[in-house]
């Protein structure tokens, strides 16, 4: 996977005056001296306003990047479950798809892998119960010979809507979730990776958005918050319509300077935050994205069209969407009005301590 980054991020200009005023709206969790992914040379500490934030949130995804060993340690998971399951099961292959394929992963992600038929089953009705049946005798089947192994030091079948095995290999310690049949994950990779192409902007924010998130436990549909590819379907209507409305400000001398990361990333907290009609609207990313009004008026919940099912709602399974939209809120408002002044970081004002940032310090200090 290419960790190259676009030219587009080689620019952007210094605009502080109009960005912090003197209010206080910093998390009470938060720590303005721990910032350890900016670097002492970095170009951060030596630019202030819109352009510091930029630089600031690329040396944030540089510091959470995954690691060639942590890359080696998922490819060596996914490689170990799919010699077991092949091995075993003529009928059945493999293939990875989520965060870790699209490289949006970060640093506890876990791997996504699809167990799909080698000869298509012509049944894939939804609600088919000779569907049903086939994904129950197969999630059954392998997650018997995985627990046979021995290796894992978790591993459980998940008997939801959508049936899925969660394990945790014992030798490298990453955790997979296992699905099956239905390509939607893998289908949303290609949309992904085509979308990055024309917005590389994408990728830094939704790095430092599904990390604000996952400090708050609220990254997982299963928990009531938000999944990756609903981060990504947000960033990415927003990207189409709003990018072009800040581009145009600056244009026309509302803005000051060239469109940066800063920009978009006040602008997505302050969109959907405080500006976004949840009760109203739902969002659909099909087509180059629209809105569309709401069959059901509910106050405080996401709606979101699955662009490969037109019916299904992505987001209402989102019980904790209140909670994402008050972190919204809180992250925009650091942002606006940081505790002091100068800033030496804006993301700490919402990025809190946690063992993750303090073991990739250590790290990089024993490096170094």
């Amino acid at each position: 996977m290419s960790r190259n980054k676009p030219s587009f991020f080689s620019f952007g200009s210094n605009n502080s005056n109009s960005f912090h005023q003197k209010n206080n709206f910093h998390n009470k969790d938060s720590d303005d001296t721990f910032h350890p992914w900016i670097k002492q040379n970095s170009k951060c500490n030596f630019t202030s306003g819109m352009l510091k934030l930029h630089y600031e949130i690329l040396d944030f995804c540089d510091f959470i990047k995954l690691t060639n060993e942590e890359i080696n340690l998922r490819e060596k998971t996914f490689n170990y479950i799919k010699s077991i399951i092949e091995a075993k099961f003529n009928e059945y292959r493999c293939v990875l798809y989520g965060s870790f394929k699209t490289d949006l992963s970060l640093p506890d992600s876990d791997i996504d892998i699809l167990i799909v038929e080698k000869e298509e089953n012509k049944i894939n009705e939804e609600n088919s119960e000779k569907e049903k049946d086939r994904i129950t005798e197969a999630i059954q089947k392998i997650y018997n010979v995985l627990f046979d192994t021995k290796n894992f030091t978790y591993i459980e079948m998940i008997k939801a809507k959508v049936p899925i095995i969660k394990c945790t290999l014992k030798e490298t310690d990453i955790n997979i979730d296992i699905s099956f049949f239905k390509k939607n994950g893998v289908n949303a990779v290609k949309t992904i990776e085509k979308v990055i192409d024309t917005f590389p902007e994408i990728r830094p924010l939704t790095l430092v958005i599904k990390y604000t998130l996952r400090q708050r436990q609220l990254n997982e549909l299963y928990k009531g918050g938000v999944s990756s590819f609903i981060i990504f379907s947000l960033i990415y209507y927003y990207m189409s319509d709003v990018r072009k409305k800040i581009l145009d400000d600056i244009k026309n001398g509302k803005k000051e300077g060239e469109l940066t990361l800063g920009h978009l990333l006040v602008g997505f907290f302050n969109f959907y935050g405080f500006m976004f009609n949840y009760d109203k609207l739902g969002i659909s990313i099909r087509c180059g994205c629209f809105l569309f009004n709401r069959k059901e008026h509910k106050p405080n919940t996401l709606c979101i069209e699955n662009f490969q099912d037109i019916n299904q709602d992505m987001g209402k399974n989102c019980y904790n969407f209140k909670k994402v939209v008050e972190t919204f809120k809180n992250a925009r408002d650091s942002l606006y009005y940081p505790e002091k002044s100068p800033v030496v970081s804006y993301l700490s004002g919402f990025i809190l301590p946690d063992d993750i940032l303090r073991q990739r310090a250590e790290n990089y200090n024993n490096f170094n």
